[in-house]
């Protein structure tokens, strides 16, 4: 760079006196053109890609308070703080803290890694909701909360699986 810069100073007369080569300013026009149009081809993939995320942001937002709505249920206030609720509150905050790190890496994700993942996240909470309501009205509320632990442990190993593979290419 010194040398470029010795180059430039000390034949400073030849640039100050000559008119640049004939098609220069074309070619320049040119190169600022494309160059233009690069930067607001990223800023419209930014756009795009804030706009995807902020959606499937809301979607499980939407997921969840559905999911916490009906996992309260129209009970008394007993069952609301029996065990069987405080450990699936657990769970679910486990799941959510995991679902939010996904949620970050899938940001820079690819489309089609994105909407798979997002479908299987979906289906993931779905399902563990699903399991919850079927397995809160059992008989036994220590074998209940044995299944519901059972049934969160595997779908948090399957979580932490799934954002420990985005990881190796997304970081967030």
């Amino acid at each position: 760079m010194n040398d470029l810069n010795k180059y430039l100073k000390g034949n400073r007369n030849i640039f100050d006196d000559c008119e640049p080569f004939e098609g220069h300013f074309e070619r320049f026009e040119k190169r600022l053109d494309l160059h233009l149009q690069e930067k607001k081809h990223k800023r419209t993939l930014k756009v795009k890609l804030f706009g995807a995320v902020s959606i499937a942001a809301s979607i499980a937002l939407i997921i969840t308070g559905i999911w916490m709505y009906k996992s309260s249920g129209d009970d008394s206030a007993e069952q609301d703080f029996s065990e069987f609720a405080e450990t699936e509150a657990f769970y679910r905050s486990q799941m959510d803290e995991q679902i939010a790190g996904i949620n970050c890496k899938l940001s820079r994700a690819d489309a089609e890694t994105r909407i798979q993942l997002e479908k299987d996240l979906q289906d993931i909470v779905e399902d563990a909701g699903k399991f919850a309501e079927e397995i809160r009205g059992a008989e036994s509320e220590e074998l209940a909360i044995y299944y519901l632990v059972e049934h969160y442990t595997a779908n948090l190993e399957a979580l932490q699986a799934i954002n420990g593979k985005l990881e190796e290419y997304y970081k967030c």
